[in-house]
């Protein structure tokens, strides 16, 4: 994908972009009913989808709203499947014949890989203008927010997708969450722990099936 000023983004998603948001949010509701993301968590990953799809020259409303249902009905990363990047990045032909060349009959194979849950990336949903998170060194140690991150992280895929990035309250109830459970940890003994243990084991059967 080409690079594109963030600043840019938002000149080209100002106009008429948070009806156009609702819009397309109406749809993903209607398509998906079992989300349990909140319209606002939504609203964030369709604008990101929104994003991608230009990145890739992708401009009217109608390539937009179904760059982003694709998003959807697939895997928010379909873009990063070999032959489909292969064609979307083929300047050779004008975007609008790539955008329909990957969705002929002869992509069936690909678009099962792509269905497939090994496949699926939900780092995808994420703002691809802003700067990816470095991971840790192997002697660094993971911050609070990072913990707070893999809390979220952790309840949100206890859901059906997509998974969007988490909101600064999400992240402080986290953390907050860790706090407690650490202060509660802290106040038991080790042997509390071999009791609760040994209260566990008695409830197992005897041998495995």
């Amino acid at each position: 994908m080409p690079q594109i000023p963030a600043s840019q983004f938002d000149r080209l998603l100002q106009q008429d972009m948070p009806a156009f948001v609702d819009k397309t949010l109406a749809v993903v509701r209607e398509s998906h009913p079992g989300y349990r993301q909140s319209d606002d968590m939504l609203r964030d990953s369709i604008r990101a989808g929104f994003k991608r799809a230009l990145l890739h020259g992708l401009t009217t409303d109608e390539q937009l709203m179904e760059y982003v249902l694709v998003m959807f009905a697939s895997a928010p990363n379909f873009d990063q499947h070999p032959m489909i990047a292969r064609v979307l990045g083929d300047a050779r032909f004008p975007i609008e014949v790539r955008w329909e060349r990957i969705f002929e009959e002869d992509f069936d194979d690909f678009w099962g890989e792509i269905s497939e849950p090994d496949f699926y990336d939900g780092e995808y949903w994420k703002d691809p203008t802003q700067p990816k998170v470095k991971p840790l060194g192997p002697d660094e140690q993971p911050t609070a927010d990072d913990w707070a991150e893999l809390v979220v992280g952790l309840k949100q895929a206890q859901g059906p997708g997509p998974y969007p990035p988490a909101t600064q309250k999400e992240l402080d109830q986290a953390k907050q969450d860790l706090v407690n459970a650490i202060k509660k940890r802290r106040e038991t003994t080790p042997e509390e722990w071999d009791a609760k243990a040994r209260e566990v084991a008695k409830s197992l059967p005897k041998k495995r099936p």
